[in-house]
């Protein structure tokens, strides 16, 4: 019998790929996975000229397109349809900052929805087979716009009955709370964060990039696929910068300031990966979930150790070595980038 690893190079041979938002943190790694197999070619969609320059630069690969356009404008991308037969579209173009999302929640609903939305109708406009769409657990029970236009966005890809994958923060990616605070550290010598208790569900980027595949992979479509994750507390991040990393970077632990400035606005305490009301049509595997609602299997949930596990506030925490570890991978990236 074939591994899994064997079937995915079969699977992706001689593909065509789109992955919009291409050149962002998740997108460009994407993009890098698929150009280890056989894959007849990959077109990168986005709307930053630069970072696709920088990009070309960096791989050197004649199965890789470039072209600038934004998901919002639906001639920009109906022209890519009209030049390409895709067997397979990574939907990863979207506005994911929480704090930017709520200063400007139309920006969000054009990106987020309408973008969803445009590259949704051309799919089965044009009959691609797979579209995946990364979305994130922010979209479950969402309290922030950037979570709401999400929410949507996945009912969405469902409704035309395309895949999503429910994610959880990627560690070291731009933007998100590692960066953030390793810059703060390394710059002002303090450490920002909003409530020592917030928790948040984590993996790293090799770990996200291979679920997404995989899931590619098994995808029947009207499925959302959601990985098994660790979580950490901010606490606990703080700890590690203060008294591991700070000593490395040749700061003392004792210079380091901490700032506790409470919950930002649309920000929660904890994220949920799965709503109570889609428990009857969880599916559990070992490493994952997969959602079904067109395949219930149970009117009625009662293992509650399951729904508990469920929320980033009673997952399995990350150990401190484990998040220093997360850490120095990130400085080590960073060194090796300058």
């Amino acid at each position: 019998m074939s591994s899994l690893s064997e079937k995915l190079e079969n699977f992706f041979r001689g593909k065509k790929i789109l992955v919009t938002g291409g050149t962002g943190s998740i997108g460009s790694n994407i993009v890098r996975q698929l150009l280890n197999f056989e894959v007849e070619e990959v077109v990168v969609f986005s709307r930053d000229e630069i970072k696709q320059f920088m990009m070309r630069r960096m791989i050197n690969d004649e199965r890789l397109r470039f072209v600038v356009g934004d998901v919002r404008d639906v001639l920009s991308l109906e022209k890519v349809f009209n030049n390409n037969d895709f067997d397979i579209i990574y939907h990863t173009a979207a506005m994911k900052h929480v704090v930017v999302c709520e200063e400007n929640p139309f920006e969000a609903v054009k990106t987020n929805i309408l973008g969803t939305e445009n590259i949704v109708k051309l799919a089965q406009k044009y009959g691609v087979s797979k579209l995946i769409n990364i979305s994130t657990d922010k979209a479950v029970q969402p309290q922030n716009v950037m979570g709401a236009t999400k929410f949507i966005s996945e009912r969405i890809v469902l409704n035309a009955n395309y895949t999503s994958v429910r994610l959880g923060n990627i560690a070291n990616t731009r933007g998100s709370v590692i960066p953030v605070l390793v810059e703060e550290m390394t710059k002002k010598k303090q450490i920002t964060i909003t409530d020592p208790n917030v928790t948040r569900f984590v993996m790293k980027m090799s770990e996200a990039t291979k679920f997404i595949l995989n899931a590619t992979f098994y995808a029947e479509g009207g499925e959302i696929f959601i990985p098994k994750m660790k979580a950490f507390t901010l606490a606990d991040l703080a700890y590690v910068l203060t008294y591991q990393i700070a000593p490395i970077l040749g700061i003392r632990s004792e210079e380091i300031k901490a700032n506790v400035i409470g919950l930002l606005r649309g920000e929660k305490m904890h994220e949920v990966l799965i709503d109570e009301s889609e428990l009857p049509y969880l599916h559990v595997y070992d490493d994952f979930y997969i959602l079904r609602p067109n395949k219930p299997i149970h009117p009625k949930w009662s293992d509650v150790g399951k729904h508990l596990i469920i929320s980033s506030n009673f997952a399995e925490k990350l150990t401190r070595d484990e998040l220093r570890e997360i850490i120095k991978e990130y400085i080590k990236e960073l060194i090796n980038k300058n």
